[in-house]
C-alpha cells in the first residue's frame, strides 16, 4: 500500500487550521485522520489538533481489529469520546467557546475501508473510471440537495455552502457517520478537506489520478491544480492504493 499525506495553507489563509496524518496500531493496521478547523471560527486550529491527537492516541494503544464491525464501533466510540474532550476543552477556555472542526476517520483493511466522518471533509473512492464520493456533507446545503430543493449544480455556487450543520466539540450531540465499501488493486482513496474538494472536479481527480506519475506527484499536482483554482482553505489529501 502506498501512502501520501499533503498539507497546503492554500493562498488566502495565513494560519493553517488543519491537522491528521497517518498511524498505526500495535498490529500495524493504519488509520488516517484529517481534521479541519472551521475557518472563522476563533481556535479552529485547537479543535482539529486536539481531534487529531485525541484520535491518534487512542488508535496507537489498540490491538488488531479482526473486523469491519470492530472497526466500525472503534471509530464511533473513539469520535463521540473526541467530541467530548474538544467541548469540554472548549468550555473550559473562554477564547476556545464556539471552536470546532470537521473529521474523516479511516480504517483499511486488505480489501476493506471503513470510514466516519463528521462536517464536509470528504473521502472519495477513485477506479479507474470513476469517482464515487463515499461521505456526505454534513451541511446546510446538502440538507437542500436532499430535501430536492436544489440540484447538485446549484449546491456548488450556493453562497452558503460552508455552512456546517455538524461538527466536532460544538456541541455534546453529534452525527457520526460510518461507511464501509470494497476496495482493489489499482484503486485509490482520497481523503481531502473542502479547499481541495471545492476547487477540483471529479473529473480533475480522476485525471489526475490516472496519470503515469508517482502517488506522491499525483498528490501535488492536485494540490496545485487547488492553488491554481483559488486555494481558499487548506487541505490534505491523501491516496492509497494497494
Amino acid at each position: 500500500m502506498n501512502v501520501c499525506f499533503v498539507s497546503d495553507v492554500g493562498k488566502v489563509r495565513k494560519v493553517n487550521e488543519d491537522a491528521g496524518g497517518v498511524f498505526y496500531n500495535r498490529a500495524n493496521q493504519m488509520l488516517t485522520i484529517i481534521a479541519d478547523g472551521m475557518g472563522g471560527h476563533k481556535a479552529g486550529d485547537i479543535a482539529s489538533d486536539l481531534t487529531s491527537n485525541h484520535l491518534k492516541d487512542s488508535w496507537e494503544e489498540t490491538d488488531a481489529f479482526e473486523s469491519t464491525d470492530e472497526a466500525e464501533k472503534w471509530l464511533i466510540d473513539s469520535i463521540q469520546q473526541t467530541n467530548q474532550h474538544v467541548y469540554e476543552y472548549a468550555q473550559g477556555n473562554q477564547e476556545c467557546v464556539g471552536m470546532g472542526t470537521t473529521v474523516v476517520a479511516t480504517v483499511y483493511f486488505d480489501d476493506n475501508v471503513v470510514v466516519a466522518h463528521v462536517g464536509d471533509s470528504r473521502l472519495y473512492h477513485v477506479k479507474k473510471d470513476e469517482v464515487i464520493q463515499i461521505t456526505e456533507d454534513h451541511s446546510f446545503v446538502q440538507q437542500l440537495v436532499n430535501n430536492g430543493e436544489l440540484t447538485e449544480e446549484e449546491a456548488e455556487a450556493h453562497p452558503k455552502k460552508n455552512v456546517l450543520l455538524q461538527a466536532i466539540g460544538t456541541d455534546q450531540n453529534i452525527r457520526i457517520d460510518v461507511n464501509k465499501f470494497e476496495w482493489s488493486n489499482s484503486d485509490y482513496v482520497l481523503s481531502c478537506s473542502d479547499g481541495l474538494s471545492n476547487k477540483l472536479s471529479t473529473q480533475d481527480i480522476l485525471d489526475v489520478l490516472n496519470m503515469d506519475i508517482s502517488v506522491e506527484e499525483k498528490v501535488s499536482n492536485l494540490v496545485s491544480i487547488a492553488n491554481e483554482n483559488g486555494g481558499r482553505g487548506q487541505y490534505f489529501c491523501r491516496t492509497c492504493s494497494t
